[in-house]
């Protein structure tokens, strides 16, 4: 038995009635709206030219001041504490 995929049958249900999720007015549903890849890429970008990250900068805001979240005592941010990959994994093997 295989599954029917409305998006095969010019977005039609088994029943005859469109699937609104292959609308393009259902979000990226339809094929003749935007393009979820150059969407997702657009969203993901960070507003704005100069993007000042503590870490690159001796773990120093742009103030000045120290960022907390660069110390090595603030969870996995410095480098001589825990490795995040190996407490991810005790954490999911239990």
């Amino acid at each position: 038995m295989s599954t029917y995929k409305p998006s095969e049958h010019d977005g039609l249900k088994q029943d005859g009635t469109p699937d609104k999720r292959v609308s393009s007015e259902h979000g990226f549903g339809g094929s003749d709206g935007p393009d979820p890849h150059v969407e997702g890429q657009k969203g993901g970008a960070a507003s704005g030219t100069d993007n000042y990250k503590p870490s690159e900068h001796g773990g120093l805001k742009k103030d000045g001041t120290e960022d907390a979240r660069t110390r090595s005592d603030h969870g996995f941010g410095g480098s001589d504490g825990p490795d995040p990959h190996v407490e991810g994994q005790k954490g999911g093997s239990k």
